[in-house]
């Protein structure tokens, strides 16, 4: 009510105003009437004693003065009179008491726009594939839905609200600052040639949309990329001939480059090559991006980052390029599913176990409540029960397929009630299973079966319940089957009818807050109530077509071709954009996705608001590690083979800068002050050892007591020519015999001394040692001692020996 009101009141102010200004008009017009109409008579006067007829226009009137009289023909219903005033007939105004027209308000309805547009009153860009705002019947009005309650409701719209000029508001980052058409290279690359594209910076961000060949043609309303300007990464800079060696010379000095984090970082290292119309339109374009983006930076609007990309695992992995499913088992550990069966990833320990045989798994679904692991796989998409032994590498105990769910569409499991049996839920076409889960025989019980509405689509848990989603709908059931289902889009509701006037693609739905949920189709998001009307007014756009959706408690993720965008689900606020091609997520929840790059990449999203739950182990794009196999069947390890580590080190020895770079990082050190050459080693000191049988059972990497410097001096001549054959006893007896000078009593810890020959020969025996990584070795200890260094390719944490996998089942 009171919003109605201001909107009156408003209303009726702007009314006012507008009288105001035509009445000020009118008494100008009526004082200049007066003034000429005062002249005229005196010059009639003055012609009369003349006795002169005349024949004169007056404001477009002719009038004809007889002596007796004159006649006028005053424009009043087209009618002449004759009024004799002392002789003179005079033309004389006639007020025309009647009220100015009534304001009248817009008459608004939502429309859906085929090309770019902007909102008439904040100017952005009207973001969306449908449904994108209203427009005014009448006049040229456009605004968002957000914008109609602020926006001046008198129709036909004030001239100096259609004309205002392109800008943005600092403060808030909303508005659009610049547009034009550009060019930007073909998919292929520049040497392929350029494609015309439609460029528009708005609300802090540089959208580009395709436009097909051709002068008349409109470009759509799918955006081929957004990039987000208040990224800090985000520069805009002119280009050299050396950079785009493609480009024909004329068009060299119209190129300019944009990149930000997502294009630059280490998961896609391209930047975006943009062709203006003229060099004058380019220096405008980086003129423009390069003031907003200072702007933007002095005013603090940051880019709200809600996922961190990072690479999971080491991209030369062959099973990473046919993965078509993976979820998140602990810590250390991720389950892929392949074109090839189900393997597990350790990413701390480089072992690969091979889990189940299965072809093709589209999805995996982890009941560890049951210890069970459901798969939808095979070429007819059939739903596979397997023991959770098997993620261990343990021959399976089972593989059950259940018979009914070929052609599964979509799976999903869930509780059947509180503290009550798993439960696994299946949709084939229009059916849904529902079966119970249980760890003894036979596993699995069929309860139930319902029909859907409509092919199904998706499906999902939203507040303890079933959620079905199917053409232009969504339903809740009780897994328990005692309720009939509640239909999530609301015939009785008017606005939700155009839903059922054209089939939308059901993505996902999920629990907004306690009495809401949100519908996200192919075209949009609506938010509805828990009995399917419609809670708000505003609605979720999407910038381009859709592939895929995941959510949290607090985020909605949608994939489409050309990267992903985030969006708060509780404001409606569209926060982040990650502008990578072709990449799609692995799991529901979203956490692991598969970008088609090349190679291609395991991307894991780690979540700023939540503690990470998978660890990042180290990659490299030059790893030359291979899948090796063990005496085990199920497990492999991925390292580098032997004959590829003798090479890496030939080429490290010759290369002292690729020595410095293969050599990994020290661990669990103290720095106490720089050592140059011939400095010696009194500054080191050695670690609190973990227990006393590390230390013995470690004693080669330890520098033990040596009785005097006499020792030392006697047996430097024996340790300048070592046997090759007994270098590993000559280290032992070097080792035993060295001895530590001094002790520092008030720390506790014992500083070393060692002569400058002995300390040559000792480093000149660590390189005859065999590699660290060698499976053969115990695993090295973690202390500062001096110790063989480890190999390039083997990070400093926790081995895994052949050994131990032999001995596994």
């Amino acid at each position: 009510m009171v919003q109605e009101e201001l909107r009156k009141v408003k209303a009726a102010n702007i009314n006012m105003e507008s009288k105001l200004k035509e009445s000020e008009e009118r008494s100008r017009e009526m004082g200049e009437q007066v003034e000429s109409l005062k002249k005229e008579m005196e010059d009639s006067r003055s012609r009369s004693d003349k006795g002169e007829t005349t024949r004169r226009p007056i404001r477009g009137v002719w009038t004809r003065r007889p002596i007796r009289g004159v006649w006028t023909r005053r424009p009043i219903r087209g009618v002449w009179t004759r009024r004799p005033i002392r002789g003179v007939w005079t033309r004389r105004p006639i007020r025309l008491t009647c009220s100015p027209p009534s304001p009248k308000a817009h008459q608004l309805s939502i429309k859906t726009f085929s090309s770019p547009t902007q909102c008439t009153h904040c100017t952005s860009l009207m973001v969306g594939l449908l449904r994108q705002g209203y427009a005014c019947e009448v006049c040229s009005f456009i605004c968002h839905v957000s914008c109609k309650d602020h926006a001046p409701l008198v129709c036909p719209i004030p001239a100096e609200h259609t004309k205002r000029p392109q800008g943005i508001d600092v403060q808030r980052g909303i508005g659009t600052a610049y547009k034009g058409y550009v060019r930007i290279p073909k998919p292929s690359g520049v040497k392929k040639g350029w494609q015309r594209a439609f460029a528009l910076v708005s609300d802090c961000k540089l959208f580009l949309y395709d436009v097909p060949e051709g002068k008349s043609t409109q470009p759509g309303v799918g955006a081929s990329l957004v990039l987000d300007l208040r990224d800090e990464e985000f520069s805009v800079s002119s280009v050299l001939a050396s950079d785009v060696i493609h480009a024909t010379r004329k068009d060299i000095p119209c190129i300019f480059r944009v990149s930000s984090s997502q294009l630059i970082s280490q998961l896609s290292a391209v930047s975006l090559l943009v062709l203006a119309e003229s060099e004058v339109e380019k220096r405008k374009w980086v003129r423009i991006l390069e003031g907003l983006q200072g702007i933007l930076t002095k005013n603090l609007l940051k880019n709200q980052q809600v996922h961190i990309l990072h690479e999971a695992y080491d991209a030369s992995l062959p099973l990473i390029k046919t993965a078509l499913s993976a979820a998140v088992l602990d810590r250390e550990r991720i389950a892929l599913g392949t074109e090839d069966g189900l393997f597990v990833v350790e990413v701390t320990r480089d072992v690969i176990v091979r889990a189940a045989d299965s072809k093709k798994i589209h999805q995996i679904d982890l009941i560890p409540k049951e210890k069970i692991v459901a798969l939808l796989c095979g070429r007819n998409r059939h739903v596979h029960l397997h023991h959770w032994g098997a993620l261990e590498g343990a021959e399976s105990a089972f593989d059950l397929k259940l018979t009914d769910t070929k052609g599964c569409q979509a799976l999903t499991t869930g509780v059947l009630r509180p503290g009550g049996p798993s439960c696994l839920l299946a949709a084939v076409k229009r059916q849904v299973l529902c079966y119970e889960i249980s760890r003894v025989k036979p596993y699995h019980k069929k309860l139930w079966e319902v029909q859907a509405p409509g092919g199904v689509q998706w499906l999902g848990m939203v507040r303890d319940r079933l959620c079905v989603g199917y053409p232009s709908g969504f339903a809740l059931l009780a897994l328990q089957g005692e309720s009939s289902p509640i239909s999530l889009v609301n015939p009785a509701d008017p606005s939700l009818a155009f839903l059922a006037q054209q089939s939308l693609d059901a993505l996902h739905a999920l629990q907004v807050g306690p009495t809401e949920l949100l519908l996200c189709f192919s075209q949009l998001g609506v938010y509805v109530d828990g009995q399917g009307r419609r809670s708000r007014t505003q609605e979720l756009m999407w910038p381009a077509t859709p592939l895929a959706c995941s959510s949290n408690s607090t985020h909605l993720t949608v994939y489409s071709e050309n990267g992903l965008d985030v969006f708060d689900i509780h404001t409606t606020e569209w926060v982040q954009t990650i502008s990578l091609r072709k990449i799609r997520p692995l799991n529901i929840e979203g956490t692991l996705n598969l970008l088609s790059s090349e190679p291609p990449r395991l991307i894991y999203f780690s979540n700023t608001s939540s503690e990470r739950d998978l660890t990042i182990p180290e990659t490299s794009d030059q790893s030359r590690k291979l899948m090796v196999r063990t005496r085990s069947k199920r497990k492999f390890l991925f390292k580098v083979p032997e004959e590829e580590r003798l090479q890496q080190r030939r080429e490290m020895l010759r290369d002292p800068e690729l020595r410095s770079k293969m050599i990994s990082n020290p661990t669990n050190f103290n720095h106490v002050a720089h050592m140059g050459p011939g400095d010696g080693m009194q500054v080191l000191m050695d670690l609190p050892l973990v227990t006393p049988r590390l230390c013995t059972s470690s004693c080669r990497h330890v520098l033990p007591h040596l009785p005097s410097d006499s020792a030392v001096h006697h047996n430097d001549s024996s340790l300048l020519s070592p046997h090759p054959s007994s270098s590993p006893l000559i280290f032992r007896s070097v080792i035993s015999s060295a001895s530590i000078r001094s002790q520092d009593t008030a720390g506790g810890r014992a500083s070393l001394s060692l002569h400058p020959s002995l300390l040559t020969c000792l480093f000149f025996l660590c390189s005859l040692q065999p590699d660290s990584d060698s499976t053969k070795h115990s695993t090295p200890s973690n202390s500062s001692n001096p110790s063989s260094p480890p190999s390039p390719n083997s990070p400093h944490r926790s081995q895994l020996t052949l050994d131990g996998l032999e001995m596994d089942p």
